[in-house]
């Protein structure tokens, strides 16, 4: 396996682990739909060099930007008012 399927593999599973409401594959799914599986996956040469809150964050603001939806539950990365 390539190191940008690890890393996507190990990315993932650490989203999925902050998601206590949702399944993986309900993740998964929306990410396909919204396009962004391949471009998280693309994205390996900045989110592997980053802390993985920043990946995280990232992800959350693509999703809002596609959705309107997000998923702020990433310990750590929930910015306070």
């Amino acid at each position: 396996m390539s190191e940008e399927g690890e890393f996507f593999i190990y990315l993932f599973g650490k989203i999925c682990g902050f998601q206590e409401a949702k399944k993986a594959s309900d993740i998964l799914k929306l990410w396909d739909e919204v396009d962004l599986t391949k471009l998280i996956y693309d994205l390996y040469e900045i989110y592997h060099v980053e802390r993985l809150e920043n990946a995280f964050e990232d992800i959350d603001t693509l999703l809002k930007e596609r959705t309107g939806a997000e998923l702020s539950r990433y310990a750590g990365t929930k910015k306070q008012s």
